[in-house]
């Protein structure tokens, strides 16, 4: 047997029927694209997310509220729909910055979000409001003055109706003018702008834009502009991450004493470190690509689907061709190896164009996320997914050539020979 002559022989067969032949390929083509697309686009979300969250620092806990008794998923779930715990307050932040009792806490900020008109001469804008601590711009270190400066402690305490612009807003309401002293009205209220931020790069925190924000002192923010008493969350950055466990132990017994708290399992408040954000995104990046590998892997399935059904309608078309070489001496494992190596010319040829194909529009979608202000989009091709592709495309052309190559090899030489 004379491999090459085979592979030849199928070759000339192949270009016998080139519609035929490419609209088999095509069908590998689109799965092993959306296989490398799909699965390259997932690696780079997730380099993505863990590179913005890393961009805050180590050193992190974040302090959020939570349903007594439930699981992370379920009390974000009730959060969601509209259940509250207002019992994280202004006096968990003043005690956290008792240095004597908390030494290595360098900077907390506590947190509120709301959504309120704001104007500026003609321009009015539903803004994003977020009330901070003037430590906030150390916790979130991506946060770095452009003009003017960030508000003080003592303008928190004095409820002083001062205002910090995201870049966004910044851009929104001035454009190339000055905004240092110009005044925002929010409800009705001025609130004099203080300082402007820079771009804090194209990471949504919480689901919305930074860059979007209207920064204003929080205790002005609960008092002044939202009447409620109550945070969502609280921040705070440590001095070194070998704290990390002595300082949860420490804040855990802290605010259970402020929220009359006697059994740790009835927690209203959850502290979760940077590292395990990390580890629940990477976890997470783990099961959507497994979920988006397994729905692109359908539409290679589909392709070998098709190149079986092709080959069997080859087979029909040219059993008096089988008929023939067989009489001519050749065997069955000729005939067997022709066929097969024809559904394999169909796969390798549609997984090398796939494979450049769904690398290059990756590519093309990567260079298109980054101009549309995501410019530190990673652009991380999945190796992993080209290989799996490349061989489960060979795999294909393998398993459902043989059903075919069989049925050709099978045929007898005089029955075939009988049909035109």
């Amino acid at each position: 047997m004379n491999i090459f002559s085979i592979i030849k022989q199928s070759i000339i067969a192949l270009k016998a029927n080139k519609l035929r032949s490419f609209f088999s390929i095509l069908g590998i083509v689109i799965g092993v694209s959306a296989v490398v697309i799909i699965l390259s686009l997932g690696q780079s979300l997730k380099g993505f997310v863990t590179n913005e969250i890393e961009a805050f620092g180590p050193g992190i806990l974040d302090i959020a509220v939570k349903i007594p008794e439930a699981s992370e998923v379920g009390s974000a779930i009730s959060i969601m729909q509209g259940v509250k715990i207002t019992t994280l307050k202004i006096k968990d932040i003043k005690a956290l910055k008792d240095k004597e009792r908390f030494p290595y806490i360098e900077a907390v900020t506590g947190e509120t979000f709301a959504q309120e008109w704001a104007v500026y001469k003609d321009k009015e804008k539903k803004v994003l409001l977020f009330g901070a601590n003037a430590d906030f711009p150390l916790v979130m270190r991506t946060a770095k003055v452009d003009k003017g400066r960030f508000f003080t402690d003592t303008e928190d305490e004095t409820l002083a109706k001062v205002a910090v612009l995201g870049s966004n807003l910044t851009e929104d309401f001035f454009g190339p003018i000055d905004p240092i002293g110009k005044k925002i009205k929010l409800k009705g209220q001025s609130f004099k702008v203080v300082g402007t931020l820079e771009p804090m790069g194209g990471f949504s925190f919480g689901g919305v834009d930074m860059n979007d924000f209207m920064y204003i002192p929080i205790e002005t923010a609960l008092k002044e502009v939202l009447g409620i008493d109550y945070l969502l969350e609280i921040i705070l950055t440590i001095k070194d991450e070998s704290y990390s466990v002595q300082a949860i132990e420490e804040i855990s017994q802290l605010l259970r004493r402020h929220h009359n708290i006697k059994d740790p399992a009835k927690d209203d408040f959850q502290i979760t470190t940077m590292e395990e954000v990390i580890s629940q995104v990477q976890e997470m990046s783990v099961v959507l690509n497994l979920l988006l590998g397994f729905l692109a892997a359908i539409s290679l399935l589909v392709g070998g689907i098709g190149i079986m059904n092709i080959m069997l309608v080859s087979v029909s078309e040219r059993t008096h061709e089988i008929g023939l070489r067989k009489s001519l001496g050749a065997t069955k494992k000729n005939i067997l190896w022709q066929f097969l190596i024809e559904s394999l010319i169909i796969t390798i040829l549609g997984g090398v164009i796939g494979i450049v194909l769904g690398i290059g529009n990756f590519l093309l979608g990567s260079l298109i996320v980054r101009t549309q202000g995501l410019s530190s989009w990673p652009m991380d091709i999945s190796w992993v997914a080209i290989a799996a592709a490349f061989f489960v495309s060979m795999a294909i052309g393998l398993i459902f050539g043989i059903y075919p190559a069989r049925k050709a090899a099978q045929l007898s030489p005089v029955e075939a020979m009988r049909k035109e």
